[in-house]
């Protein structure tokens, strides 16, 4: 068990992922602040409800401290920093989606590469210990070349601008961190899903479908495969990574540490509503060739230990749209 009193500052941390490390870290007795600007980066479809952030941080509320606010007010963003005093700041601010990033360029850069570099800047001049854990991206390596993709080995050659961008924030965290000794800890996910996902991931996307009655459509030929991780495994591992002591500089990848192809993802899917279909379209041309990331680095130093099949995780998702609309 970490011990670590103490308290987090959590960018985007109304989001999917960020108020699933929040609960992970309010078990961990740290006191906990959401800066969030609660941006939804969907578009109304008329479809289906609009995304409700009461739903997700529901159980955090009475718990947390909750600060509206946006990354890119640095002024705002410092005033924050010098209120809470956190001894981590766990930064998740960003767009979530590369498909999104593709399309919206200048947003993406902001809300990945100035909004890190506003923490970076901030984080220089404070006078206590404060940790920047970056939440960065699997994107970053691009076309994986091996079975099992290593953080220190493997080269990261980005294929699409959200992963560019996202190493692009590793490079100057790093920089940081030789330059002024700013306690810099990063972290890579890859295709995280599970309760309360706002943007529509491939999972939810397929759930949606059978639930509906309708085909599952899978990008190329089903063959690709894909680290699918559970949220709260992602969130595990995280937390460990922003309070495990002695880890500044490494970089870890938090994953299931698995490889399974979108075929295998469908028949999970499908096992729950027998009869469902597939359809394929063309692969889109910015997606990388993936496949597993290795854990053993996460596993050696911070102790994670993911706990999440997907057959367990997709079963808890299908369990959970089933009564929820998100």
């Amino acid at each position: 068990m970490m011990h670590n009193n103490g308290s987090a500052l959590i960018t985007g941390g109304a989001g999917f992922l960020g108020s699933a490390v929040a609960r992970q870290l309010l078990d961990e007795g740290l006191e906990i602040a959401l800066y969030d600007s609660f941006v939804v980066y969907a578009k109304p479809d008329g479809q289906q409800p609009p995304f409700d952030f009461s739903a997700r941080l529901k159980p955090l509320l009475k718990q947390v401290k909750l600060i509206r606010g946006n990354t890119l007010d640095r002024d705002y963003l410092r005033r924050a920093m010098h209120e809470i005093r956190p001894s981590v700041v766990i930064h998740m601010a960003a767009m979530p989606l590369a498909a999104l990033a593709i399309e919206h360029t200048e947003e993406a850069y902001q809300t990945i590469c100035t909004s890190t570099h506003n923490l970076l800047e901030i984080m220089r001049d404070v006078d206590w210990p404060c940790r920047l854990l970056y939440v960065s991206s699997s994107m970053v390596y691009g076309d994986f070349l091996n079975n099992e993709v290593e953080e220190d080995t493997h080269p990261t050659s980005p294929k699409d601008v959200y992963g560019a961008f996202k190493l692009a924030g590793e490079i100057i965290a790093k920089a940081y961190l030789r330059n002024y000794g700013v306690d810099v800890v990063m972290v890579r996910p890859s295709a995280v899903y599970g309760p309360f996902d706002s943007n529509s991931r491939v999972i939810r996307k397929f759930i949606n479908a059978a639930m509906q009655g309708q085909p599952l459509t899978i990008d190329g030929d089903g063959s690709m495969k894909m680290d699918f991780t559970f949220v709260d495994d992602t969130a595990r591992a995280i937390a460990l990574a922003a309070i495990t002591p002695g880890v500044a500089g490494e970089i870890f990848n938090v994953t299931r540490g698995e490889g399974r192809s979108l075929k295998d993802l469908a028949e999970i899917v499908i096992s729950h509503f027998p009869g469902t279909e597939i359809i394929h379209r063309p692969k889109p041309a910015y997606v990388p060739e993936r496949g597993a990331l290795s854990v053993e680095k996460a596993r050696r130093l911070l102790g994670y230990m993911p706990a999440v099949s997907l057959e367990e995780g997709v079963g808890r998702y299908v369990s959970h749209l089933r009564a929820h609309a998100f």
